[in-house]
């Protein structure tokens, strides 16, 4: 296939503003490569933070690590097998932190520490988005009229 006389190259995924597409033909995310960036960016809080005390730490994986998870977040239509992954990705980063081992569940840890799952956060980001939107369309359907 060609287009303007070049040819097309056929991938996997695109990355399109900071999310990756897969092929097929409905769309689909492909969460692998924020995975890998959501686990780098862990690896170097806790290459860099080492002595730090454990909220300290929460508090930093918190802001600069769940941020590349949560990134567009609101927006995107993912699985619940997605959604469950990258809350195991976040279930870990919790378990490495607080020294739990991988069959412990950090379920309660996390509401002790009146903290949410992914799962929770991610519903509570698209809540908050469509409550944002609305309220913008209301806006301009009232300045309109």
């Amino acid at each position: 296939m060609n287009l303007c006389g070049n040819p097309v190259e056929w991938r996997e995924s695109i990355k399109y503003l900071g999310v990756y597409l897969q092929h097929g033909s409905s769309i689909k995310f492909d969460i692998n490569p924020t995975k890998r960036a959501f686990y780098a960016a862990c690896n170097t809080i806790f290459l860099h933070g080492s002595g730090a005390d454990e909220i300290a730490l929460l508090n930093l994986q918190e802001t600069f690590s769940l941020s590349v998870i949560m990134y567009a977040m609101p927006a995107l239509r993912l699985t619940t097998r997605q959604i469950n992954e990258l809350n195991a990705c976040w279930n870990n980063v919790i378990r490495r932190l607080l020294g739990f081992n991988k069959w412990e569940s950090v379920s309660a840890m996390l509401l002790g520490l009146g903290r949410l799952n992914i799962n929770h956060i991610i519903m509570l980001r698209k809540v908050t988005f469509l409550d944002i939107y609305c309220t913008v369309v209301m806006y301009f359907y009232v300045m309109c009229f």
